[in-house]
């Protein structure tokens, strides 16, 4: 599956993922939405996510799950890097 990202422009750690191609102003979201997700900035459009491939930032099988069921995916994207001294 191919989809666009969208960032909050609120809270950086906060997206919509839709199919690619999407027109995102004309999304019909949820009146329960996190408000913060309802002024976006595209993030990365065309990225290819396949649940047999690892993604290390994003959860590719809850995202496809969600796109199929509302037609968009609310998700965060978290990388994590440890740093250390040497002993």
């Amino acid at each position: 599956m191919i989809i666009d990202i969208y960032t909050s422009t609120k809270s950086g750690n906060k997206y919509i993922s839709v199919p690619k191609g999407t027109k995102i102003a004309e999304l019909k979201l949820p009146n329960s939405i996190d408000p913060d997700l309802l002024t976006l900035s595209p993030f990365k459009t065309r990225l290819e996510i396949d649940p047999k491939k690892n993604h290390s930032a994003l959860d590719q099988n809850n995202i496809i799950q969600q796109i199929e069921n509302n037609g968009y995916a609310v998700h965060e994207a978290k990388t994590v890097i440890n740093i250390g001294t040497v002993k």
